[in-house]
């Protein structure tokens, strides 16, 4: 492993603490008022579909079988099933999302009790090298290139626990707005929010217990956030990549470098399947 580049932070494990807690509202929180938001808008509160198109079709099997049943007893008839989200409700669950993202950035600066400019000074964001982007660069084509070999053994192995389900985006998939928003979110708001978070503050406040201490926790929280354990391991991996690329360089740049080419990568692969 490279020598360490990065200094010892001003904050520790208290700051780190308190910052998960904040976190933790800053994720619930915008995610509970979507529903209520879409309606104020006069949408539907569902920003997904119900699944896939096999649980779509079951969905309108039962529904048929209910109809059919009360019409023959001369029932009212029941409403019909909610198949698709609102694609209003994709909107306003992208804004949130920056918004989240954005708080993220503002809890690590305030935990940390430094300054702004103190904070940037810390995590080296006042020094930014293009000469030096072809490692982040490398490092998501070699972490890309795992998860995709990752991905196909555990299909290949059968485990269906690891897989990912396929289906949620087809709202967002629907709408030019949404999917604007969503390009956003990932592309731009979540690589700078959740680097300062999972990065500067867990990592970087973490960081003298070690690097593999530090970089497990930051890592797992960071996977853990994403709500989906079929992608907990791959997202581990790549929490892993950008602290040693924090750790490596002592420029939070690095990490920033690495997530937005990772997920500009994905973005784009998904639009191409769209």
């Amino acid at each position: 492993m490279i020598g360490r580049k990065l200094d010892a932070m001003p904050w520790a494990e208290t700051a780190v603490l308190v910052g998960i807690w904040l976190a933790l509202a800053a994720f619930v929180v915008p995610r509970m008022l979507i529903g209520p938001s879409a309606e104020a808008l006069g949408a539907g509160r569902a920003y997904t579909d119900i699944g896939n198109a096999f649980e779509k079709a079951a969905e309108v099997a039962r529904y048929a079988d209910l109809r059919l049943v009360r019409a023959v007893a001369g029932n009212p008839l029941p409403e019909p099933p909610r198949i698709h989200g609102d694609v209003v409700a994709a909107r306003v669950a992208w804004g949130y999302a920056i918004v989240a993202t954005v708080l993220f950035g503002v809890i690590a600066v305030a935990v940390s009790r430094q300054s702004p400019a103190r904070f940037v000074a810390l995590t080296g964001l006042n020094r930014f090298d293009f000469d030096r982007l072809w490692i982040p660069g490398l490092a998501v084509a070699v972490v890309y290139l795992g998860v995709g070999l990752y991905t196909r053994a555990v299909h290949a192995f059968g485990i269906e626990v690891l897989q990912t389900e396929p289906g949620g985006f087809e709202v967002t998939a629907r709408d030019t707005l949404a999917l604007a928003l969503y390009g956003l979110t990932t592309v731009v708001a979540a690589p700078f929010g959740e680097e300062l978070f999972y990065r500067a503050l867990v990592f970087g406040g973490l960081s003298q217990w070690g690097f593999v201490p530090a970089a497990l926790v930051s890592s797992v929280l960071f996977a853990l956030s994403h709500l989906d354990a079929a992608m907990i391991i791959p997202f581990s991996i790549a929490g892993l990549a950008m602290c040693w690329l924090y750790w490596r360089s002592g420029s939070l740049w690095d990490a920033i470098a690495f997530h937005v080419l990772f997920n500009l990568l994905s973005f784009i692969l998904l639009l191409a399947r769209i």
